[in-house]
């Protein structure tokens, strides 16, 4: 099952609104990151550069990525 991210947003007792991401899964172990980290630090500080390949070219062969210009 693939997930997208999802942007709540609640609101302050002064009326203002408070964005709320939810947690990241990591796409290669699953670990669910702490709300302060984000992908990029997690896959840098825990993931060789080999296993981040990986990730990306079988994401791109099933045809789960497109392609961003930027």
């Amino acid at each position: 099952m693939h997930m997208h991210p999802v942007t709540v947003f609640l609101e302050h007792s002064d009326g203002e609104d408070m964005p709320f991401q939810p947690p990241v899964e990591c796409p290669i172990c699953r670990e669910t990151l702490a709300l302060d980290r984000t992908l990029e630090e997690h896959l840098v500080g825990s993931h060789t550069p080999l296993e981040v390949a990986r990730q990306l070219a079988a994401r791109h062969e099933s045809g789960g990525l497109r392609q961003v210009s930027e």
